[in-house]
């Protein structure tokens, strides 16, 4: 019994702490002013039939890095260098955020 409603909670606090749910808490219900100041301005608005979506980008290089395996290994194991574009989409209707979305996209 008591491994299950640990296994409940820890299943909820993964659920309730993601990124996803973080940019919707802070952001939904709130007015499109409220991005400007994190994001800046929009990379392309989209206007659709009642709403309008926002998409801001954000830019990051990953430089490559050695994950170490311990004394024992023969090859080091080396991550690529990648280029992470995360991708911010905001849908607002009448001024107000009523969805958010992220999208993450790796390119080597």
């Amino acid at each position: 019994m008591h491994k299950t409603i640990i296994m409940l909670l820890l299943v909820l606090l993964f659920i309730s702490c993601g990124t996803q749910k973080q940019l919707q808490r802070s952001y939904t219900g709130k007015p499109v002013s409220a991005l400007a100041g994190r994001f800046g301005n929009p990379v392309t608005v989209i206007e659709l039939p009642g709403d309008s979506v926002y998409i801001y980008e954000e830019t990051e290089e990953l430089r490559s890095t050695e994950i170490s395996q311990g004394r024992l290994a023969l090859d080091p194991i080396v991550t690529p260098h990648v280029i992470k574009t995360r991708r911010f989409y905001f849908t607002v209707k009448n001024g107000i955020i009523i969805k958010t979305r992220i999208e993450e996209e790796y390119k080597r």
